[in-house]
């Protein structure tokens, strides 16, 4: 309670819509159920008090008035029943010998009725009021009067019909101010959308501004956002093509100049340099191309994982794997390939035997790589994904490459909007990469 009363506000934002839609219409709604609710209260403390007391005198003075008569007239009940009945729209009965032997029940004194009745009749009177009728008696020379009338003739439509009529009309405003708030968020769930698959790599062609200024100017500023960033990145991808080829030239020409060179330890040894080199240029340039400019498709989950599986750098490694039903996903199906790749080439390097399995959910498509190598330390599970980071401090090749494998893969992971997620494997003993993929 305390808690609650230290702060309401976060109790009752709990409570509160999330979306922009519902909040809208809430705002809307909150002033006009708060000045409803005040019109009632002035309708029904002004309005219908009066009603009820006209109604109630009216009632009263019927009922005076035959009971006058009666008491000028005694003999003539008959002419009295039937003025009451026809005219007046009273039953009346007469008790002969009787006496009033009780006052008005607690329930009903000083009532609206029980105050008319008060101020019109003079004889001894009471009353009560039951689910349908009114029944009120009088006390008389030789006996007793008992009128009944139907209890709606107390009970005015009016106040019933006001509510009705608000509610109907309150109710036709929201629903046209649900359709109009629904078109004007529809363009901000368009461009929610497209910002999703542009961050999974993924292409909207049928965007375009529209709705609000205000949306159509965040719109064109995400289209001006992505057009920048797809122009960087072919500007980026054709430098590299760029570099690549003038690279690759002059380690053409030592290559050449080695082959016709004789044959001894030294050659053999800056062969293995050049060849190592090339490696290495290769493995940067694959690193700063990432995803490069390779549309989405539809692709088999699973022929993409035996694929990779099938053109890994360790082929002696036994890889595991029981293809399961997947869904076709749109991704960037050489890029994801390469990916795998990269996993599946890691944990053969450094175990006997690979597993790789896959784990479809509501939200997400996990694929795990596993082996039973020495794994990674935990506290190098962040490090690991940095360029040019290797366990070992070295650059050797023949240890395992420069450090780029885990980095590209993660880089084309998060392409698709997701990532990898490194643990100690507990099946196996070595290392487990998650590699998830949402929808």
């Amino acid at each position: 309670m305390k808690h609650f009363l230290n702060h309401p506000f976060k109790a009752i934002k709990a409570y509160l819509p999330k979306s922009m839609f519902g909040r809208s219409l809430l705002i809307l709604m909150a002033p006009l159920v708060l000045v409803e609710t005040i019109s009632a209260y002035v309708f029904f403390d002004n309005h219908w008090e009066n009603v009820t007391k006209a109604l109630a005198n009216n009632i009263a003075g019927e009922v005076a008035t035959i009971t006058e008569l009666y008491n000028a007239i005694p003999e003539d009940s008959h002419f009295f029943k039937g003025v009451a009945g026809t005219h007046l729209k009273l039953r009346t009965a007469f008790i002969p010998h009787k006496k009033l032997n009780k006052s008005v029940p607690e329930e009903w004194k000083d009532t609206a009725l029980d105050s008319a009745l008060k101020s019109q009749i003079f004889n001894p009177y009471t009353f009560k009021i039951k689910q349908k009728d009114i029944i009120i008696t009088t006390e008389v020379e030789n006996g007793l009067l008992q009128f009944t009338t139907p209890r709606k003739r107390l009970q005015s439509k009016s106040f019933f019909l006001f509510i009705i009529w608000v509610s109907a009309t309150s109710a036709l405003f929201l629903c046209i101010s649900a359709v109009f708030l629904h078109n004007q968020v529809k363009p901000l769930r368009r461009l929610a959308i497209a910002a999703e698959r542009f961050g999974k790599g993924r292409t909207s062609p049928h965007f375009k501004p529209e709705g609000s200024t205000e949306i159509r100017k965040v719109s064109q500023a995400f289209l001006n956002m992505k057009e920048r960033l797809q122009r960087q990145l072919t500007q980026k991808t054709e430098m590299l093509a760029g570099v690549s080829h003038d690279l690759r030239t002059p380690l053409t020409r030592m290559r050449l100049q080695l082959a016709m060179m004789p044959l001894s330890s030294e050659t053999e040894g800056l062969q293995k340099d050049v060849e190592e080199m090339g490696k290495m240029l290769e493995g940067y340039l694959t690193f700063a191309r990432g995803e490069g400019l390779e549309e989405t498709s539809d692709t088999d989950i699973n022929g993409l994982i035996l694929e990779a599986i099938k053109g890994r750098m360790h082929p002696e490694v036994n890889v595991h794997y029981t293809p399961q039903e997947l869904p076709v996903l749109g991704v960037k199906a050489q890029a994801l390939k390469r990916c795998l790749m990269n996993l599946i080439n890691n944990a053969a390097r450094y175990g006997h035997e690979v597993w790789v399995s896959t784990s479809p959910a509501p939200e997400a498509l996990t694929m795990v790589i596993e082996d039973d190598g020495p794994g990674i330390p935990e506290d190098k599970f962040a490090e690991v994904f940095q360029p040019f980071f290797r366990l070992d401090g070295s650059r050797n090749m023949a240890t395992g490459g420069v450090g780029l494998g885990l980095s590209i893969a993660r880089d084309i992971a998060h392409s698709h909007g997701g990532d990898i997620i490194l643990s100690s494997s507990k099946d196996h003993g070595g290392l487990k990469a998650s590699l998830v993929l949402p929808y």
